[in-house]
């Protein structure tokens, strides 16, 4: 059984004005940062983005302007791992203890094991098996661009109890930066690690 991680980069620029991938925190920049704890979990990378990534396998969508649910679908797009770990670039302090968690999770059911945290689905944190290639494309080809609207087509376990992990743990890597205040806020935690 293979697995690779699918890093969601995107391409544009954000309501910060940049590229989030490219932001730099404690030193480096956000993409080299999740990059480094994905890589602890697999060593396969697959770096999603219209944009040219030095150092990185990049697979550009296939779908424009289809969000989250066309990268996912891109970085499946002729590969040949069982199952994909996905991460986005607006959550730069991802844990590969969340990770190795869900893996331990996986059964010859699910599709996709979705973490729930504080009551919320995290689909791009979660684990996806790559029969969803399928059922990605049908929903992409009809137009859908939400990542929840796969999972009435598919079968997902959701995992909202995290034993053994602490509770900063858990903050850490379901934190999401999408605003300045966000940044700066990730400025101020970087520096408590």
């Amino acid at each position: 059984m293979t697995i690779t991680s699918l890093l969601l980069a995107g391409g544009g620029s954000t309501r910060m004005g940049e590229d989030k991938a490219s932001l730099m925190l404690g030193g480096q920049t956000v993409l080299n940062r999740i990059a480094q704890e994905l890589r602890q979990v697999t060593p396969s990378m697959i770096v999603n983005s219209n944009e040219t990534r030095k150092g990185y396998e990049v697979k550009g969508d296939l779908f424009q302007d289809a969000g989250p649910l066309g990268g996912l679908h891109a970085g499946m797009y002729e590969e040949s791992a069982d199952w994909f770990i996905v991460s986005a670039c607006d959550t730069p302090f991802i844990q590969k203890a969340v990770y190795h968690y869900l893996l331990e999770q996986r059964t010859e059911a699910p599709q996709a094991i979705i973490p729930v945290y504080q009551g919320r689905h995290q689909p791009l944190s979660g684990i996806y098996h790559k029969s969803v290639f399928e059922p990605l494309g049908s929903l992409l080809s009809e137009g859908e661009r939400k990542m929840t609207r796969l999972f009435g087509d598919i079968s997902v376990m959701y995992v909202d109890t995290f034993t053994g992990l602490s509770s900063t743990l858990l903050e850490r890597h379901f934190f999401n930066m999408n605003t300045p205040e966000e940044y700066r806020q990730a400025e101020k935690m970087v520096k408590t690690f």
